[in-house]
């Protein structure tokens, strides 16, 4: 392990029973971590997705119950954990775990860090403690970093901002399956416009279905895809029927196979007003080489420049979106100048063992800072 004079144990936590951007950079995250020869363990809902993928992988997984964030007995049960397996870090990542966690790493004397996945503003009431109890805590963009500097007044030194990594190897330009255009009902020549979220309200899907209607209605020529499942299926689902969008626009729900499906997109979109770090939809479409339409929400704008790796649109606005996906459809040179140009960047900067080594370093540090060995 380069840099490192041992392995470490590292102890992740994860309130969530939901499945989305978060909890799937967590596993990547223990896996990459493992790969690296560090010892890594999760902790959690015992009826959580991340359980049962966790231990489908073969990582170590103990179900702790958590009431709410003064759950003192959980904050015992989770301190009698971290010293009973002599837990070198303890890597918190929602806010009833990072509650909790923070408190019994306190108490065990463990070494503790906290990735802060989303850009809403946190409360910045004194009573709201919970970031000052790590050592660091790891945003996934910088604007959610600056907040918590700026407007919460943690130390700078403490607020580290690692951006979410892809796998370059899963997610690489690669010529469309017409298997799979056939299972998703495309026609071999239509232009594909895809939307890959978590089904919740700010992803915005009401803004990506009135969009398809507007173009459609332009006389459009194109097939619309939403990718994900989520809380919000039922509702999305609402928009097709009411705005008659069937069979233009398809949802096929959660799939595993994201990066074949990207392959298969003309343009990817993402509506999010709200609520986004460094999204991780848009750095798979990047390095898959696809183009990018994206409204300017969180830390959107940090990856997605204008004119350059892809096109920027104001939040919550439909007719600038409708615009972009147009530009895109009947300029396949731009199409290919941002895919070409988004894959470089990815590969420079956003790459999943920059993450990881990021990560280590922060680790190093806290220890260091802690009077540890690493």
């Amino acid at each position: 392990m380069k840099g490192w004079m041992r392995a470490l144990r590292v102890l992740h936590t994860e309130w969530s029973d939901g499945w989305g951007g978060q909890e799937i950079r967590i596993l990547s995250e223990c896996l990459g971590l493992a790969a690296r020869g560090h010892g890594v363990e999760l902790a959690g809902c015992p009826e959580g997705e991340l359980r049962r993928r966790a231990q489908g992988v073969g990582l170590v997984f103990h179900p702790l119950p958590m009431a709410g964030p003064w759950d003192l007995r959980a904050v015992w049960r989770l301190a009698r954990l971290l010293r009973r397996r002599e837990v070198d870090i303890l890597h918190t990542h929602s806010s009833v775990d990072s509650w909790v966690g923070g408190l019994a790493a306190r108490l065990a004397g463990v070494a503790c860090v906290r990735t802060r996945h989303l850009s809403a503003p946190v409360n910045t009431h004194p009573l709201n403690f919970v970031y000052r109890l790590p050592q660091a805590v790891i945003t996934t963009g910088e604007g959610i970093r600056r907040h918590l500097v700026e407007d919460y007044g943690l130390p700078g030194e403490r607020v580290i901002s690692i951006p979410t990594g892809v796998d370059l190897v899963r997610f690489r330009p690669r010529e469309p399956d017409p298997r799979l255009r056939a299972e998703l009902g495309l026609g071999p020549e239509e232009p594909v416009v895809g939307m890959v979220a978590v089904l919740r309200s700010w992803k915005r899907h009401d803004l990506f279905c009135r969009m398809a209607r507007m173009l459609l209605d332009r006389g459009r020529r194109a097939r619309f895809l939403i990718v994900g499942d989520g809380p919000g299926r039922e509702r999305v689902g609402g928009y097709l029927d009411e705005m008659g969008l069937r069979p233009a626009v398809s949802m096929t729900g959660h799939r595993e196979d994201v990066e074949r499906i990207l392959s298969l997109c003309s343009v990817v979109v993402l509506c999010s007003d709200r609520n986004e770090g460094v999204p991780q939809a848009v750095l798979q479409a990047m390095a898959c080489a696809r183009p990018v339409v994206a409204a300017a929400a969180g830390d959107v704008p940090q990856v997605v420049r204008d004119g350059r790796t892809g096109l920027l649109v104001p939040p919550g606005e439909v007719e600038p979106l409708a615009r972009a996906v147009e530009r895109l459809l009947d300029d396949p040179d731009l199409r290919r100048r941002l895919g070409e140009a988004g894959r470089r960047m990815v590969k420079e900067t956003y790459s999943q063992e920059a993450m990881l080594a990021a990560t280590e370093e922060v680790y190093a540090r806290v220890l260091a800072g802690k009077g540890a060995k690493a």
